[in-house]
């Protein structure tokens, strides 16, 4: 790792450390538009896919016009920021709410790249490298552009229709939840009119039984009378 030993080695580290956020980013920005579910979104992420080249190219620019050469370095922070988006991304369906997901995702990058390049400008300013400075005020103005577009695109649809998939699936639990205990409440219900009716017949039937017992009882000779009628016989 080269020592930063003066404000010229740092603006060039950082430069460096931009060429490849930016080469990232040209991998991952076809990834989100093909995503997009909204047609507004998909067309700002093909767009901004063409600006993230041009910007590659004006990095390498900036990088000859200070002498020096791109050399292998990752981004860290680009790294860890696309992965925290694509992590995010695989746990929502498709649909408003990861269109949502994916905004917020490009504008952390956006607002890293715009830091990055505000940062890099006024260094190169200071510097007194006015072709490098332009080039980096370029890029950071498109930046900035595609942050405002992302946010126009969110407030105008996107986050409205994300609080609404969110109710919907709010409601369509709701209902369910009553369904389940309309059900066992019927259910219940039903087997306690069952229950009533089985009694209410079993109260209705009791007399009839008595009395069909009862007549027969009545019906049938008593002992004395069968005696008497017995002798007659012999």
């Amino acid at each position: 790792m080269a020592t930063v030993d003066s404000l010229r080695t740092h603006l060039i580290d950082e430069l460096i450390d931009l060429l490849d956020a930016e080469t990232q980013l040209t991998d991952t920005l076809p990834t989100l538009a093909h995503a997009a579910t909204s047609k507004a979104l998909q067309a700002a992420f093909q767009k901004h896919l063409k600006e993230t080249r041009g910007h590659v190219t004006r990095l390498n620019q900036a990088l000859r016009a200070l002498g020096e050469q791109p050399s292998s370095k990752t981004c860290k922070a680009m790294k860890g920021l696309l992965e925290e988006g694509n992590s995010m991304m695989k746990k929502t369906v498709a649909g408003s709410l990861r269109d949502a997901v994916m905004i917020t995702a490009a504008q952390k990058a956006e607002h890293y790249e715009m830091a990055s390049y505000g940062t890099a400008r006024t260094y190169a300013t200071v510097l007194g490298e006015k072709a490098v400075a332009r080039l980096l005020a370029q890029t950071l103005k498109e930046e900035k552009g595609a942050d405002q577009a992302l946010t126009r695109i969110a407030e105008e649809g996107i986050n409205q229709e994300a609080a609404e998939e969110w109710h919907s699936q709010q409601d369509d639990s709701l209902l369910m939840r009553t369904a389940e205990w309309a059900g066992s409440t019927a259910g219940y219900a039903s087997r306690e009119v069952s229950r009533g009716l089985r009694a209410a017949v079993s109260t209705l039937r009791l007399p009839q039984i008595r009395s069909a017992k009862s007549a027969a009882g009545s019906q049938r000779p008593s002992a004395n009378t069968r005696r008497r009628s017995a002798a007659k016989k012999r």
